[in-house]
């Protein structure tokens, strides 16, 4: 058996494997659509019980009008983010319990999150993902996840912690030579 007839069978042995593995990872827009229908019977649930909120609604149109940009996964996850808002506040009207002490620590994770961005934007180290950290927090938080919007807020807390040290530890740094300076 020659060389190229053996790489050519391990080639297509190696496709064949690969190719069922990544249809897995992408979303299809069967799936979005299915994601988007459940979270319009979320949204309707949560309007039913009188606790719809405008920013789910918003959730839902966009993740509509993504939908001919093929856009599949970014529409399934703000349809399913939508869904679990929409399916947290009806669980609330209904009377389920909150972990209150759960709650108070995101919350205040979060507010500690925000702090420590403002003070390192206040010294421009603002981090690149702090901002969108702090919100997924809060989407997680506003969804009943008070555990992953206390983690992720604990994230970003540190990004902005980081972001200042670094800021300040660079405020008298200087260009080598070489370096043209910006005119």
């Amino acid at each position: 058996m020659s060389i190229r007839r053996v790489f050519r069978t391990i080639l297509i042995g190696g496709l064949l494997v690969a190719l069922p593995v990544t249809s897995a990872w992408a979303t299809h827009r069967s799936e979005a659509e299915q994601a988007i229908d459940e979270a319009k019977a979320a949204h309707a649930l949560a309007e039913t019980a009188g606790v719809a909120s405008a920013e789910t609604a918003a959730m839902i149109k966009e993740a509509e009008a993504i939908m001919p940009e093929r856009q599949f996964t970014k529409a399934r996850e703000l349809a399913l983010r939508a869904m679990k808002q929409d399916t947290f506040a009806v669980e609330q009207a209904q009377g389920a319990t909150v972990d209150t002490d759960a709650a108070k620590q995101a919350e205040e994770a979060i507010a500690a999150a925000e702090a420590a961005r403002k003070k390192a934007s206040s010294v421009r180290g603002e981090w690149r993902d702090t901002g969108k950290l702090i919100k997924e927090a809060q989407e997680l938080a506003n969804s009943g996840d008070f555990a992953g919007a206390t983690a992720l807020a604990r994230k970003a807390q540190r990004q902005g912690e980081m972001g200042y040290e670094q800021a300040i530890r660079e405020q008298g740094a200087t260009f080598p030579t070489y370096v043209k300076k910006p005119q």
